[in-house]
């Protein structure tokens, strides 16, 4: 393996460890509550908390990195993700639990989004593809690989194996980046918008809170949605007015960047519901345990795997838009099959399907999002992740709300056809976010590339040029 290629492994490493802490200990969850004496209330505490800290910090942490330089944000994350592995391998009360878990979101927020900016800002054009084919292909393993890890270790070993194995990947992973990855310089100098960050955290983490208290207290998820709704206007108006915004005011003017965000959030809210649904569905319906319903899930992880090496080379074809407007039709076709005919051979070729739609489509959505100047990759690292983790704690909640805890199958092909909708509605998000303004629009999403030498914008399908149309 050559330097160069084991340093995109380093990186990608980072990536699978802090995704798969958002699954791996679904399957952990009656061990880990019983063994602490916690109340059945507890187990819609233990996934959120990761997820808050994960989703609410991401753009701070990627304008941390810019301010103190990427790789040393990355590695402060890795450390206090270890704090948190170590606090709950060592609990012994719900309450450490839960906070050990709410640590562990915090340092994966501070990793991922500088990780990616390590990934890409060296990267030339024509390593892009390869370079994003292997970092979400990396994730996409990782978020389904949890489920299975997390039943067969805990079957096998117990669930405290888990975070000591995390606090041991993690330390692993620190040395390892301290003498592969080049350290970098601070990107700007500019200080923190402590306001805006502040009212961003507030929002985002009520949001994440609320689409998970769903499943458990309606009442509590009203309240977050409210605390939500009341932090947005105020940040908006803040972002509008002040002189240094959380999102650079050229990122949010880039069409390419809006249908990328889009995107991202799509592909993980179809993706991941649409493999827990059919993981509860394999246990409720079928009556296999954790570990053989874990183990069907495989056939979604190689086919993410593949589909990220294809978007590779698919993407010297067609541009990112086509190819992300491709996956999601079979994300959303793969969850109308399982919904019309829900027997196990036709749900194992509609979870392969769509994890081939997943390795397609974050590919093309990186892509998109991250064709920026240099000075601009880390916010942009940190509005694509911050979309990937809310789409992934609000659609699973939902396909759990649905599905319910019934067993019953017309639940969960209740839940496939909410999946199926939402493709559609992300669909049309990415055409509409991809739509220009002031007076220009992007080239066409169908266009197919046939030069093999463009422009950056160009390749990624967001080169823009005078609109001519007249105006309505």
């Amino acid at each position: 393996m050559t330097s160069e290629r084991f340093r995109t492994a380093i990186i990608c490493a980072v990536q699978f460890v802090d995704v798969m802490g958002v699954t791996v200990v679904v399957a952990a969850l009656p061990r880990m509550l019983a063994d602490v004496d916690a109340p059945a209330a507890y187990a819609g505490l233990l996934v959120p908390a990761y997820a808050v800290g994960f989703g609410g910090l991401l753009l701070l942490t990627a304008r941390l990195g810019d301010l103190y330089a990427s790789r040393r944000v990355l590695l402060a994350g890795l450390a206090v993700f270890a704090a948190g592995s170590l606090l709950c391998a060592v609990a012994e009360s719900p309450v450490l639990l839960v906070a050990g878990r709410l640590l562990q979101g915090v340092g994966a927020a501070g990793s991922v989004p500088n990780a990616l900016v390590l990934l890409v800002r060296p990267a030339s054009q024509r390593e892009r593809g390869r370079v994003l084919s292997a970092w979400n292909a990396t994730g996409g393993l990782a978020g389904a690989s949890g489920l299975l890890v997390g039943g067969l270790v805990t079957s096998a070993l117990g669930w405290r194996v888990i975070f000591w194995s995390g606090l041991v990947a993690v330390a692993v992973l620190a040395v390892a980046i301290v003498y592969v990855v080049v350290p970098d310089k601070p990107a700007v100098s500019r200080p923190l918008n402590l306001p805006s960050i502040s009212l961003q955290i507030l929002a985002v983490g009520a949001l994440v809170g609320a689409a998970n208290a769903a499943t458990g207290s309606w009442r509590l998820a009203v309240l977050l949605l409210v605390v939500a709704a009341v932090a947005v206007p105020p940040l908006v108006i803040r972002e509008r007015r002040t002189a240094e915004p959380l999102i650079p005011r050229g990122l949010r003017q880039r069409s390419g960047v809006a249908a990328g965000v889009v995107g991202s959030f799509g592909i993980t809210a179809t993706t991941s519901s649409l493999v827990v649904l059919t993981t509860l569905y394999f246990q409720d319906s079928r009556g296999l345990d954790a570990a053989h319903a874990g183990l069907l899930i495989l056939p979604f992880s190689f086919a993410v795997v593949i589909g990220a090496a294809v978007a590779g080379r698919l993407l010297r074809l067609i541009t990112p838009g086509t190819a992300l407007l491709i996956a999601l039709t079979m994300i959303g076709g793969s969850a109308v099959l399982a919904a019309v005919h829900p027997g196990l051979g036709i749900v194992l070729v509609a979870l392969a399907a769509s994890g081939l739609g997943n390795g397609i489509g974050a590919v093309a959505a990186y892509a998109l999002g991250t064709a920026v100047a240099p000075d601009e990759q880390a916010p942009a690292a940190g509005l694509l992740n911050t979309a990937a983790q809310l789409g992934t704690a609000i659609m699973v909640a939902v396909g759990i709300s649905i599905a319910g805890a019934t067993g019953d199958p017309l639940n969960y092909r209740a839940g496939w056809i909410t999946v199926a909708a939402t493709a559609v509605l992300i669909a049309a998000g990415v055409l509409c976010g991809g739509r220009g303004g002031h007076g220009r629009r992007p080239v066409q999403y169908w266009r197919v590339r046939t030069a093999p030498q463009r422009g950056l914008h160009d390749t990624l399908g967001t080169r823009t040029e005078p609109n001519r149309c007249p105006s309505n």
